[in-house]
């Protein structure tokens, strides 16, 4: 078979040695002519040189059936009836064959038999290649995500609401991989069903300053945003209100949320919080992120 597939080409010399499988992209034999007709009644001389491999199946299968000469008529007869006999068994078969095909005939029987082995092991060959061609194909990819961590050198300032844009996305535990980070926000580029997640940290120490008296409402706001419309909505909240008297050395609270969302392709993720100065600039402490989990039906 020719065609983008591989195929099988069977050399000059297939039947006087036997030679490696060889497989090529594509086959280039062309048609050849039909072989010698019979010089007479009965088997050929026995210096016949019967066609190579190659040439044989192209003879065989491409000459005008009223060319066939008639030996090699006789033969495919013969072997096709002694085939079809499935009663005998093998060393009746090969008697029979002794005796009801001549030379020649078992010349061609044995060639017909070296090309199918040789096309039957090709084709394994090239089923084998193809069912791993589609094996890799077939395997997903790698479902996008994100882990970002503070950028404790931009905090920016503020106490209600204030965007946190500063994070890290290629440093230390921070990846980004088929998402988007833009202005400190994550861009998807696929839609699906994703999980985020983030955590903050609020800590103060008494040398930062004085808090007594001071209420403080400490929150943290996962966001979304559409791209088009630039509509702003809260997906995740979470936080608490504090009162840090000078009674306590040291403060600190964490506020973690996380849950699962439908996002579409170019729909923006962002952190916002209050009181970005009192965030604990540890990687483990204040971080957030996004992953895949499936597909939107």
């Amino acid at each position: 078979m020719c065609g983008e597939a591989e195929a099988c080409l069977l050399g000059e010399n297939d039947l006087q040695a036997s030679k490696p499988l060889s497989c090529a992209p594509a086959c280039t034999s062309p048609p050849l002519a039909a072989p010698p007709p019979l010089a007479g009644p009965g088997a050929p001389p026995a210096a016949f040189n019967w066609p190579p491999g190659e040439k044989f199946l192209n003879n065989l299968f491409q000459m005008d059936p009223n060319r066939m000469s008639e030996e090699y008529a006789h033969c495919l007869r013969t072997f096709l009836r002694l085939q079809g006999t499935i009663d005998l068994q093998e060393t009746t078969l090969v008697n029979q064959e002794a005796r009801f095909m001549t030379e020649s005939c078992r010349r061609m029987k044995q060639a017909f038999q070296g090309i199918m082995q040789k096309v039957s092991s090709c084709q394994q060959f090239i089923m084998g290649t193809s069912h791993l061609d589609l094996a890799k194909k077939n395997k997903p990819e790698k479902p996008p995500f994100a882990h970002l961590i503070i950028d404790g050198s931009k905090i920016p300032a503020g106490t209600h609401r204030v965007n946190l844009t500063s994070w890290h996305h290629d440093k230390g535990w921070a990846n980004v991989f088929n998402m988007t980070f833009s202005d400190g926000k994550l861009v998807t580029n696929h839609d699906g069903f994703y999980y985020l997640y983030a955590s903050v940290c609020f800590r103060h120490h008494e040398t930062a300053g004085n808090l007594t008296g001071r209420i403080l409402q400490l929150m943290l706001y996962v966001t979304k945003t559409d791209a088009k419309k630039r509509n702003s909505v809260v997906l995740m909240k979470g936080g608490s209100t504090k009162n840090w008297s000078g009674d306590s050395e040291y403060h600190f609270y964490s506020v973690n949320v996380g849950g699962f969302f439908k996002l579409k392709s170019g729909e923006i993720v962002g952190i916002q919080v209050s009181y970005p100065s009192l965030l604990d600039h540890s990687p483990e402490g204040t971080y957030f992120g996004a992953f895949k989990i499936r597909d939107i039906d």
